[in-house]
């Protein structure tokens, strides 16, 4: 067996659909998951359902920051880019769930290290993209809690919710004897009250649902009531808000009559911070936000690479609260049975969430058939070559399946006619499976060893995050298959002696290309052709966009963005010059950022400067200027070339990077055999990159 079903939001068909994927393939930090329950979290989950099925305007609506940013790129790069970047986006199938329970079927080999976890080891899983409505999870061992003896699948499926409850009740710091409300008795409003419960807090319930009021009398609420304003006022230590709440609603205000002084409110839902400063002023209130399960989330180095925090500084972290949580359940101190008001079969989920939520509900189980076969081990390849020799039709296997692959260089291979796509892989099967569902041709894996043992497969493009590109290289080049690789080739010494190692003889037979698409440009053409001999001045301005801090591209094993980018520039400088490089010295402005200047030196005596540096503003992100005797030129934003003054090439409509042009030479070089002109050797590449690092890290 190699696939599974999946429960995925499709934004582009507004549609949710439960849909065959790949099988996930555990990486070195992760465990093999098939799942037993997961729990549908009504609130969070119901509302994703309406984001996907609302219309394009009504999605505009909800996200004005991506309209803006559509804008911008219309404006940069052209209607027709801009459409296939967006197409690919809003046909990107989504997860949905984010707490369920298992049984561990594989280990990575960080994981194997990790004593609790073994194969058959009952466990709570946990998070958006990892502990999904999916009969099999891939998922970080920090989101993994080994579940107690007597604790059901059932029960444990709730550890997920009862962390971010018990989170709730850190932030607001209530501890024996306090006096607390909690504003909407939703499936985490009870959560929240019963951990309350057992913390020792008297819980009074504001909701205007009887039905929510009676389930939570039932549970041990001292008090209820159907509005905030029927509760007396200057009594609670806290209160917490678990309803949503936008910008004209008033909880805030409510929340802060129930308040005495010095209380702390804490906003567990969707809360907009809207409220009056006088009464909180007078009171000296604190607000507080609940972030998901406790610390530790949102930070890849936590959720994916497995790194915990000690303990002597961070107590609470995800997985310590969601182990509190099992242990609580197993001495009978939190029960979620009252909770659940029905249990459907997974192959009726999406039914389900077509029937929109009811109000009469709370937490919905879903259970799964386990009963289907484990799927085969993965055997690393051998450097047998089986590759089809060059000179045949293109036989593609993708490897990686982001945005840049889906909205750049995915529609510029479909509409070569002799290219076909015959596998694509993505880690966790779903990025891949969206692209299988554009290409008859093509089928879906998680395995990149299933691609590049594929003997129906003669060539390799790999796109996938920049610390893999150098072993997965590798790995392609002893099956003798030809290779696409995104830039960078390497980002540390380590991957650069591996490549080294491998360029051999034979090695050299195959196509071998680096995604550097700036020398294939028509612009690039122009100005090869204009530029005089001799040495020559240059001055290249770079500007590159925030990138969010947990961005995968700051973690440090990544190389930063800097080393992720900055070959693009000087291959091209280096094919407009065409002379080897003879120095080269990074400036570091600030590397956490990637700002930085660096000066190239060429054997014919040319020299210059690439400032790369972050921008607020917008503005063109690349201009090139190059002096020479009696000759001057300008690149423009890859819009517009002037030589001497006058322009020679313009685009009305967009940019032109030369993303076609260099798609078209590495497909005409496997037909024919030969390497185009301007590509450069795997040595020269590897070389290329030795020289970046050098510089960076001297």
């Amino acid at each position: 067996m190699t696939d599974m079903k999946a429960l995925l939001r499709f934004p582009g068909e507004r549609k949710i659909a439960l849909v065959h994927c790949p099988i996930p393939s555990p990486d070195k930090h992760s465990v093999l998951v098939q799942t037993t329950v997961s729990l549908i979290s009504p609130g969070t989950e119901f509302t994703q359902v309406q984001q996907t099925t609302a219309s394009l305007i009504q999605k505009a609506w909800q996200r004005p920051d991506l309209v803006a940013l559509t804008l911008r790129t219309l404006g940069s790069e052209g209607a027709t880019r801009t459409f296939e970047r967006v197409n690919n986006r809003l046909n990107h199938p989504l997860p949905m769930g984010y707490c369920a329970a298992g049984i561990v079927k594989a280990t990575g080999e960080n994981a194997e290290n990790v004593d609790e976890f073994s194969v058959g080891q009952r466990v709570a899983i946990a998070g958006m993209g990892h502990a999904n409505h999916a009969e099999w999870n891939t998922v970080p061992i920090n989101l993994a809690c080994p579940i107690p003896e007597t604790v059901s699948d059932q029960k444990a499926a709730f550890a997920t919710l009862y962390a971010l409850a018990l989170h709730a009740l850190r932030q607001g710091e209530t501890t024996i004897g306090d006096r607390i409300a909690i504003i909407g008795a939703g499936l985490i409003g009870q959560l929240v009250a019963q951990v309350g419960q057992a913390a020792g807090a008297h819980v009074k319930i504001i909701e205007p649902n009887a039905f929510r009021r009676d389930i939570a009398q039932q549970n041990g609420a001292h008090a209820c009531y159907g509005s905030a304003s029927r509760a007396a006022a200057n009594t609670c230590d806290a209160v917490y808000i678990c309803a949503p709440a936008k910008s004209a609603d008033r909880l805030i205000d409510a929340a802060t009559r129930l308040c005495r002084d010095r209380a702390n409110i804490v906003c567990v839902g969707d809360v907009a911070i809207n409220a009056k400063r006088t009464p909180l002023y007078a009171k000296e209130i604190i607000i507080r936000q609940v972030r998901s399960y406790g610390p530790g989330r949102y930070d890849p180095k936590y959720e994916e690479f497995g790194q915990d925090y000690p303990i002597g500084h961070v107590r609470w972290t995800i997985k310590r609260n969601m182990e509190a949580a099992l242990d609580l359940i197993a001495d009978d101190r939190l029960d979620p049975t009252p909770l659940i008001t029905n249990e459907i079969a997974f192959t009726d989920i999406a039914d389900h969430f077509a029937n929109g939520p009811k109000t009469d509900q709370l937490a919905s189980l879903v259970l799964y058939d386990t009963t289907s076969p484990q799927p085969a081990a993965q055997n690393m390849p051998h450097a047998t070559r089986t590759a089809e020799p060059t000179g045949k039709a293109i036989k593609l296997g993708l490897i990686g399946a982001g945005n840049y692959l889906g909205g750049s260089l995915l529609p510029l291979l479909g509409k070569r006619n002799d290219a076909k796509i015959i596998s694509c892989c993505s880690k966790n099967g779903i990025s891949a499976m969206a692209l299988a569902r554009k290409i008859s041709t093509a089928k879906a894996v998680s395995s990149p060893i299933d691609v590049i043992n594929d003997p129906h497969v003669n060539s390799i493009m790999i796109t996938t995050r920049h610390n893999s590109h150098a072993e997965l290289a590798v790995i392609a080049l002893s099956k003798g298959k030809n290779i696409w690789l995104e830039k960078p080739i390497a980002v540390d010494q380590a991957g650069l002696e591996l490549l080294r190692e491998h360029n051999t003889p034979a090695a050299q037979n195959n196509i071998f290309m680096v995604g550097h698409n700036r020398r294939y440009a028509p612009i690039s053409t122009a100005l090869r052709a204009a530029l005089p001999d001799g040495a020559k001045h240059f001055r290249y301005r770079v500007r590159f966009s925030h990138v969010p801090a947990n961005h995968w591209l700051h973690h440090p094993g990544q190389g930063g963005r800097t080393i992720g980018e900055i070959s693009h520039f000087i291959d091209f400088l280096q094919s407009l010059i065409g002379h080897n490089i003879t120095e080269m010295y990074c400036n570091w402005l600030d590397r956490k950022i990637g700002d930085s200047i660096w000066q190239v030196h060429f054997a014919d005596g040319s020299m210059g400067e690439i400032s790369y540096l972050s921008t607020s503003r917008r503005g063109p992100k690349e201009i090139l200027e190059i002096d020479a005797p009696g000759f001057d030129t300008t690149l423009f934003d890859w819009r517009k070339l002037t030589i001497n003054g006058h322009t020679v090439l313009r685009h009305w409509f967009g940019q032109d990077k030369g993303q076609k042009a260099a798609i078209d030479a590495f497909a005409n070089a496997i037909t024919s055999g030969t390497h185009h002109p301007l590509t450069p050797s795997l040595q020269a590449e590897i070389t290329l990159i030795s020289r970046i690092l050098e510089a960076a890290n001297r």
